[in-house]
């Protein structure tokens, strides 16, 4: 899905986020949240704690964690972050990753690449509740039950 009228810097960050290995992209996103400080590590703390309900125990100073949840989210689940995250926020994130050490080393390929992310992995099957199936099997009526009375003293 390619955006269109895109900035360059969040096509040059899509581009990392979806070619580059996990350990440069955690590199570069250690990098680029070192360099934007600590109130501004703290807003996308918050913000990852928003949309992806993790990393409620780590704080401003874990970076390294905070970097490794932002790449990780964008591996399992491509755009929760890019869609979700206030755009004032992740520009600033995407451009200090982009011009990151790292993250120019991290251009190869940009010319020939052609935008598209990869499609959505379809949701999981919900699963069986076992306390449901066991409660409908007790209060289903029992055919033996009906036939003799003193069936379920018997039984239970």
């Amino acid at each position: 899905m390619t955006t269109r009228g895109e900035p360059e810097v969040m096509r040059r960050y899509r581009h990392i986020l979806r070619t580059a290995a996990t350990d440069w992209q955690e590199t570069a996103h250690r990098h680029a949240l070192t360099t934007l400080g600590t109130s501004a590590r703290a807003a996308i703390l918050g913000e990852v704690q928003r949309l992806l309900l993790a990393g409620t125990r780590l704080g401003a100073h874990d970076t390294h964690d905070i970097a490794r949840i932002l790449v990780l989210a964008e591996r399992r689940r491509p755009r929760v972050l890019l869609d979700g995250m206030r755009p004032d926020l992740l520009r600033r994130l995407a451009t200090a990753v982009v011009e990151s050490p790292a993250g120019r080393m991290l251009r190869a390929g940009y010319d020939v690449w052609d935008g598209e992310d990869p499609p959505l992995p379809p949701d999981p099957p919900l699963e069986v509740d076992h306390h449901q199936r066991w409660m409908d099997l007790v209060a289903a009526p029992d055919p033996y039950a009906r036939r003799d009375p003193g069936y379920r003293r018997r039984r239970g």
